[in-house]
């Protein structure tokens, strides 16, 4: 798809299917974003500062068509996507976190604070639990499906559309019981827990399908929330709530469902958030149908570069690598991971300095490239 605001798609595609392949075509993947120059000198009108939004404004912030749309445009014509970074749109905002919970039935509320939306447990016992399935005339679902519609529309040429962050079914679950409730119920109630994560999956992949079924009316192409683009169906895969528990108890109660997501999308990457995620490691690394890994170190943890042994452990046993970090790491990463299989994202200050970063990787990947041939 010719896009109005990025001029290399072609090659960003090549070199992000080349990636999704664990090849490279002529350099590192990198995503790179920063403020446009016109933007910068006022020539393009920014998006207002969700922080300044009164509480009372949150909701048609978040969910009026006419008021997101004309936003996530401006921003798309604000902001230089360079490399492998894509145009792309996400009108049921990335800040409401889990949406899938408020599909399914619980209370969901935004938070002016943090700007992101929060789900109220609905499962007060497993005597008398709701009816966790797909649901067509959903409140929060018909919200969410005007607005994927309406970006949609009007995406061609311009800019792709993403899919709603839906997380993953043991996340969704702890929303629905509560984090605490649910941890206890995997030793009181485990055949009860096992059966209400099937009906989240299942649920998952109806959403997940009416997402993309909606969003490809108008325009084709695979988004999540990582950005990356993709030609065949992708998603990310997450269980935050995998940091309360062990590993046994992860294989036993998680890993199941997200083996079953890896066969139903073609390709998938596991959004693996902070050190108390890294037990589980090895036995994502098992599943042979996950493509990748997001490492994200979490708040207060040492910045991406400190983190080789683990990446490196990672690329070990054949799986890509996505990485946000700052462009001053740039180069210590491509200098100590292989280059097939890695996908870096940086936002930089400025677009000339977005331009210079990229060149800089194009030569210090074909710098590595002839260190090694030798």
């Amino acid at each position: 798809m010719e896009l109005v605001y990025k001029d290399d798609w072609q090659q960003a595609e090549e070199r992000t299917e080349a990636w999704w392949h664990g090849a490279i075509v002529d350099r590192a993947v990198i995503q790179v974003t920063a403020p446009r120059d016109a933007a910068r000198q006022g020539g393009v009108e920014s998006a207002p500062d969700p922080d300044k939004v009164p509480e009372k404004r949150l909701l048609d912030w978040f969910t009026d068509v006419e008021q997101v749309i004309p936003r996530l445009e401006k921003n798309v014509q604000a902001t230089y996507w360079g490399g492998e970074a894509f145009p792309v749109v996400f009108p049921v905002s990335i800040s409401m976190v889990a949406v899938l919970s408020a599909y399914l039935g619980c209370p969901y509320r935004l938070v002016p604070v943090s700007n992101s939306g929060w789900a109220s447990p609905i499962i007060e016992d497993w005597d008398t639990p709701p009816r966790l399935a797909f649901d067509p005339d959903s409140g929060w679902w018909l919200l969410s499906k005007r607005l994927l519609q309406a970006a949609s529309q009007r995406a061609p040429g311009r800019y792709y559309v993403g899919v709603p962050d839906l997380n993953g079914p043991g996340e969704i679950l702890a929303r629905l019981r509560d984090s605490e409730k649910l941890a206890l119920d995997l030793l009181d109630n485990p055949g009860t827990v096992k059966a209400a994560l099937d009906e989240v999956n299942a649920a998952w992949l109806r959403y997940w399908e009416a997402c993309t079924g909606t969003i490809h009316q108008w325009v084709g192409g695979y988004f999540h929330w990582m950005g990356i683009w993709s030609d065949l169906p992708s998603t990310d895969l997450q269980c935050d709530f995998s940091c309360m528990i062990s590993p046994v108890m992860f294989e036993e109660f998680f890993l199941p469902g997200l083996e079953q997501q890896t066969r139903w999308v073609t390709r998938t990457i596991y959004h693996l958030d902070g050190p108390n995620a890294v037990r589980h490691l090895d036995l994502l690394l098992s599943l042979s149908g996950l493509n990748g890994i997001q490492w994200v170190p979490g708040a207060g943890a040492p910045p991406m570069s400190a983190w080789i042994r683990l990446l490196r452990r990672i690329q070990a046993k054949g799986k890509l690598l996505v990485l946000d970090c700052e462009p001053c790491e740039v180069k210590t990463l491509l200098s100590e991971l292989e280059p097939e299989g890695l996908l870096l994202s940086a936002h930089c200050g400025s677009e000339q300095e977005a331009r210079t970063l990229l060149d800089n990787v194009a030569g210090w990947t074909a710098r590595k490239q002839w260190v090694m041939a030798r």
